[in-house]
């Protein structure tokens, strides 16, 4: 799974490398207030951060790396930056303790699959801005629900971002054959709550890059869970 996440982190930024050529200054509907070239601004930032948290193995303070202007020099400091990280979550044991906000253990595995993550979420974000976007491929999306399920929902509760769904939430991967629990039963009492549908939808969903009323979806909810389910910061 390691070198699905690794390919597909090299794959995810070369296509957000060409976005970035064909057109820097589009509006990512996804990101408001962002065009590509901020886009790419942020995601290299997160590139240099996350690569010196595994190169230390320590929490490391995000020095907020902005890129150049000249949308030539942009890409090429885009893609150094992420050849960097590739190379140094590559020559890394993921199992060698290193800090990370998820659940315990903390290892350079978390960070392979998020930046594997972040890459994906933002590619589907930066093609777009160009009108339409690839799919995930089933392997990394199914790891994107499980990151949710397991680390960032939890997270997110837990720092007042979101508040705990008042029930559980079976999520279907009906192309995977695959199925999460999202959240705790906190309610005492018994909710059929489900929604099922291709991982990428699901993906999506989690990421509010598309929402419950997605042609791809289909749900079985309470009205109140619905709504919470749609207004919730599952992720960052």
């Amino acid at each position: 799974m390691r070198d699905v996440l690794l390919d597909a982190l090299v794959d995810d930024v070369g296509t957000i490398g060409r976005a970035l050529a064909a057109h820097a200054d589009a509006p990512v509907p996804s990101c408001p207030g962002w065009t590509v070239a901020d886009l790419v601004r942020h995601h290299g930032d997160v590139h240099r951060w996350a690569a010196e948290i595994v190169r230390t193995g320590e929490a490391v303070a995000d020095d907020g790396h902005r890129g150049p202007d000249d949308v030539d020099e942009l890409a090429a400091w885009y893609a150094n930056g992420a050849a960097d990280l590739v190379g140094v979550l590559r020559r890394t044991d993921p199992q060698r303790d290193c800090w990370t906000f998820g659940r315990p253990p903390a290892k350079t595995w978390f960070w392979t699959r998020r930046q594997a993550l972040e890459a994906a979420i933002h590619r589907w974000d930066a093609q777009q801005a160009g009108g339409d976007a690839d799919e995930f491929p089933s392997e990394v999306a199914a790891a994107g629900i499980t990151e949710v399920v397991d680390d960032l929902y939890p997270r997110q509760v837990a720092l007042g971002r979101c508040a705990p769904l008042s029930y559980p939430v079976e999520l279907v991967a009906t192309d995977l054959d695959r199925t999460w629990t999202l959240g705790d039963d906190t309610s005492g009492r018994s909710v059929d709550a489900r929604v099922a549908g291709p991982a990428g939808a699901l993906f999506l969903l989690l990421w509010r890059r598309t929402d419950l009323g997605d042609p791809a979806l289909s749900t079985s909810l309470p009205p109140d869970l619905a709504h919470a389910l749609g207004i919730a910061a599952l992720a960052p």
